[in-house]
């Protein structure tokens, strides 16, 4: 049997940038954890470890998981500002609703039944409900009933999942009664909310965008002017102080500061965003049209969020 191999945690960094992003001294630190000033010390650098039920203490008063806390995995920004990970969720469904609607009306019903396996959103509910709907159509269910049986299945669904199932349900029934494309993307958007709203119509092309194609196409971007350099040092952080400054911090605030920045910059903060957040901020930088009075506002509170972690 083949033995297991252990790796050494090595955490003292990410305590003392979480800590330093606190403003807080190893002092006031030990005293809320109930332990000695120098079992911090000795942490931070990296000459002791602390114990399972002190990574619990730790991680629940940085309000981040164990598994970030010892870098076991890449922590990812799954929700800032608006852009949080379920709106983002049914913005790629809801594109992938409005192509079931297209397939629909230039090849048909059973055109569009084929299409779904391949549909980006890979949602388990459509490509449920689609056969299901065709089934009853064949047994000759009449739309009303048929729909409301499908309703029935969404409420089944566990909780986090019935918004979903109640967005692919009504637009459904709209793809299937022939209804105006312009009417299922004012659905789609009234399920996702305002901000979707105002990028409907060309979500599709921010979500094909791929995650490189992304972060590259800011590397050789320029300051907006030669005062709007305020947080150029943040280029040299490590990942794990770059994500400790994004939970601290509003989309807006991200994307006037990056407007303004330099590619490099840009590139150290996109690149730890997840994938779909990462498509809606870029595209924001890409049509932000503020002052630069307003980057500077924003470069400002970054300075402060991370003013322990920059050297």
């Amino acid at each position: 049997m083949d033995s297991v191999q252990y790796q050494q945690v090595a955490i003292g960094k990410r305590i003392s940038s979480l800590r330093m992003a606190k403003g807080m001294t190893q002092e006031q630190l030990a005293s809320v954890l109930n332990v000695s000033t120098a079992a911090v010390s000795k942490w931070e650098r990296e000459l002791a470890t602390p114990s399972i039920e002190l990574l619990w203490a730790l991680a629940d008063f940085f309000d981040c998981s164990i598994d970030e806390l010892v870098g076991r995995k890449s922590a990812q920004i799954e929700a800032m500002g608006v852009y949080d990970s379920e709106k983002l969720r049914l913005a790629e469904i809801g594109e992938d609703l409005l192509k079931c609607s297209e397939i629909s009306r230039k090849e048909g019903l059973i055109a569009m039944e084929a299409a779904v396996p391949g549909l980006k959103g890979k949602s388990a509910f459509l490509a449920f409900a689609v056969p299901y709907i065709m089934y009853c159509f064949m047994k000759q269910e009449g739309v009303e009933q048929a729909f409301s049986f499908l309703e029935n299945y969404v409420g089944t669904l566990p909780k986090e999942e019935q918004r979903e199932g109640h967005m692919i349900a009504a637009a459904l029934k709209m793809i299937f009664e022939g209804e105006n494309p312009v009417i299922l993307q004012e659905l789609i958007a009234s399920y996702i909310g305002l901000e979707y709203w105002k990028k409907k119509g060309h979500m599709a092309q921010i979500l094909r965008n791929t995650r490189q194609e992304i972060i590259d196409s800011h590397k050789d971007k320029e300051l907006y002017s030669e005062a709007t350099g305020l947080i150029e040092a943040t280029a040299d952080l490590g990942d794990f102080e770059i994500q400790t400054m994004l939970r601290n911090m509003d989309n807006d605030t991200l994307t006037a500061a990056l407007a303004g920045a330099s590619g490099k910059v840009a590139v150290r903060f996109l690149s730890n965003l997840a994938d779909r957040i990462l498509c809606c901020i870029h595209e924001d930088i890409e049509h932000w049209s503020g002052t630069e009075e307003e980057i500077l506002a924003a470069q400002r509170k970054v300075l402060e969020i991370g003013a322990f972690l920059l050297p």
